[in-house]
């Protein structure tokens, strides 16, 4: 594994601690329910990753104006539109973020995820 890939294992650990214990798409066994598209967040994750580390603020909106921008403009379900997904509930990075802010911030920062 690269030191890259190292880095981003870091964040997937938080994430998958934080954001898929308590996904709705989870399954009873704990692993991810989805079968017919990939979860946002696993798609995407250098993305978000770069834009959420990339913002230091205590506004939820300027998280969001930064994953909007370096992410969802360049996801197929919606580049420059309304997205697909987020308009039927069921894009995860957009219904988690808030738990996708405190992984990613937690990892940043060195705190321990809980």
């Amino acid at each position: 594994m690269t030191k890259l890939e190292n880095r981003y294992e870091l964040f997937r650990d938080a994430i998958r601690r934080r954001v898929c214990s308590t996904c709705l798409d989870q399954r009873d066994d704990g692993t991810c329910g989805l079968s017919h598209r990939a979860c946002a967040i696993e798609a995407h994750l250098p993305g978000i990753v770069e834009a959420i580390a990339g913002v230091d603020s205590n506004r939820m909106d300027d998280y969001i104006a930064a994953v909007e921008a370096q992410v969802c403009s360049e996801c197929e379900n919606g580049p420059g539109t309304v997205c697909s997904l987020r308009k039927h509930g069921e894009c995860a990075l957009d219904t988690y973020l808030y738990l996708v802010v405190d992984a990613v911030e937690d990892v940043v920062k060195g705190r321990k995820a809980s």
